[in-house]
């Protein structure tokens, strides 16, 4: 991995000295080791080694999700004897999000860095608030969002992506999905107060789980684009999301999709209950970067992009590091021993799935998909032309 600089490293040390060392000493007594320690730095290269040889182990296995046991074309859309628990995640203590997600939007998803395949180097001038406005100027760019568009967004977070199309676009209309409580009071109660454009007249939610939406919800026929960012790794049937998808656009309306995938296919990645993912998302699965360019039954893929890994891996160690800056006021008023363990071990295991093979093998994906303007179109027919396939950053 090639970085710009390490004065962000430096100045994360500096800090650490001037934490409360006494926590510091007491969760080291307890194993816990703090961000930046000789004893994690180790476990960290351990954990890459042996996502590298997993990633080496499957190079170039290119067979279908099929072949191991899981499909994206069956079951439900999300698996709902797991989704509480799911959903738990997101629901923690307010205070906990803001130590260590960015100030301006809280976004609880990829930054970017600016890594690419091509040129796999961070840059570490950037803030992760800057990391965050240049992810959402990309997806704005690759979307093609206009002003007056009616957008419908799955999972909706603390608001980031919202507040960051109010501010450009004067007369757009955002309906926000999101079944999380503590993200829900944050953004009906605390975000139109910290940014102004954050309208109430041009934003709504609907407080429910997305795959339970119905007509009452969302009309038929209703948005020009429905987006979902770090939604999908949660989805065990792409295929009725995107039937569900079809039904609420417009006719040549589009949707696009961020999420975590693997360049090939790693068939424990499959279902989170292989891996020691399960502690944090049950149910969730690791797509192939391949797999929802293969739903074209109900949309029309247009294009996807591989989005380099180490832009996520700088995200996480980015939350990893303000986390242990704020362990002082997190520990122990709002988080128990076990649950500073959890947070530490969440951390150290997502970064290090990211860094391996310079971000190549692990990452995110972008997916374009449009709605045909003719329902009576044939979609072999349109299939017909190719979609822009395997695009890199």
């Amino acid at each position: 991995m090639t970085l710009k600089n390490n004065e962000s490293d430096i100045a994360s040390v500096i800090s650490f000295d001037r934490m409360n060392s006494k926590i510091i000493d007491e969760l080291a007594k307890q194993d816990i080791h703090r961000y930046g320690s000789i004893e994690l730095l180790q476990f960290e290269k351990q954990m890459e080694r042996y996502f590298a040889r997993e990633y080496d182990r499957w190079q170039g296995n290119k067979e279908p999700p099929e072949k191991y046991g899981v499909s994206s074309f069956e079951g439900d859309i999300v698996k709902s004897s797991i989704d509480t628990d799911t959903i738990e995640h997101y629901d923690k203590d307010l205070r906990i999000y803001k130590s260590f997600l960015d100030k301006q939007y809280m976004v609880y998803s990829m930054g970017y860095y600016g890594a690419t395949d091509y040129l796999p180097q961070v840059n570490n001038d950037l803030t992760i608030d800057q990391a965050q406005s240049d992810k959402y100027n990309l997806i704005i760019q690759r979307t093609g969002i206009k002003d007056g568009d009616r957008i419908l967004e799955l999972g909706c977070g603390f608001g980031g992506f919202a507040s960051y199309l109010l501010n450009i676009f004067p007369n757009i209309h955002i309906t926000g999905v999101n079944p999380s409580k503590v993200q829900a009071s944050y953004l009906m109660d605390e975000l139109p107060i910290k940014t102004p454009a954050f309208s109430l007249d041009r934003f709504s939610l609907i407080q429910k789980r997305f795959d339970e939406l119905t007509e009452s919800d969302v009309s038929d026929e209703s948005f020009d684009l429905v987006i979902s960012i770090g939604v999908l790794e949660h989805v065990s049937n792409l295929s009725k999301l995107f039937e569900l998808i079809a039904r609420i656009l417009k006719p040549g309306g589009k949707t696009f999709h961020h999420f975590i995938v693997s360049r090939d296919t790693i068939p424990q990645f499959l279902k989170a209950e292989d891996t020691m993912m399960s502690d944090y998302f049950p149910g969730g699965h690791i797509w192939p970067y391949a797999e929802p360019m293969r739903h074209d039954k109900h949309l029309k893929p247009v294009s996807s992009w591989f989005v380099n890994g180490l832009n996520y891996w700088k995200t996480l160690d980015e939350w990893h590091k303000r986390f242990w800056n704020s362990i002082d006021e997190l520990y122990p008023k709002y988080l128990t021993l076990e649950e500073v363990q959890d947070w530490n071990k969440y951390f150290t295991l997502c970064k290090t799935m990211f860094i391996p093979n310079q971000g190549r093998s692990y990452g995110n994906g972008h997916y374009l998909f449009e709605k045909p303007l003719d329902d009576t179109e044939d979609m072999t027919d349109l299939m017909a032309e190719k979609p822009q396939l395997s695009k890199v950053e």
